[in-house]
């Protein structure tokens, strides 16, 4: 770490950063874009796990390339084996694994709904920073390894 940290704040830190991969997932399930948006740094990128090679930059970008998903597409996206990295007060890095299970109900379908699959696995790189007092991902990175 460039600065020195006490543990409290390194925990306070590694928690702040957990709690946004968790809320970022839960934002897309809910179909709320403009909230997982909501998550990036200004000037924030992402690269979605089906589309690693294809970079979006700054958080505008991010929230109208995320609002082109199918308003009838529901997900599960599960993120596990959370790691969080402090690099300093204002900067922290993590690795997460993503499943994601999704699914286009039937308009007349009710819960629970079917999916004939696939299931995605992978594994998502961040980057966070403090902007605004607030932490957000500065560089998302995700990719798929396999599929069922």
């Amino acid at each position: 770490m460039t600065q020195t940290t006490s543990a409290a704040e390194r925990i306070e830190i590694e928690r702040a950063c957990e709690r946004i991969v968790y809320a970022y997932s839960r934002a897309l399930d809910l179909g709320d874009m403009s909230a997982a948006a909501d998550f990036f740094a200004e000037n924030g990128s992402f690269a979605r796990p089906m589309a690693h090679d294809k970079i979006i930059h700054g958080r505008e970008a991010i929230r109208a390339a995320l609002s082109t998903r199918p308003k009838t597409l529901l997900t599960k996206h599960l993120a596990t084996n959370v790691m969080i990295d402090v690099v300093s007060r204002d900067e922290a890095s993590g690795l997460s694994y993503l499943t994601m299970i999704s699914t286009t109900p039937p308009d007349d379908a009710a819960a629970p709904y079917v999916s004939a699959g696939p299931v995605y696995f992978g594994q998502i790189n961040d980057r966070f920073v403090r902007e605004g007092g607030e932490w957000k991902i500065l560089e998302r990175r995700g990719s798929i390894q396999m599929k069922f």
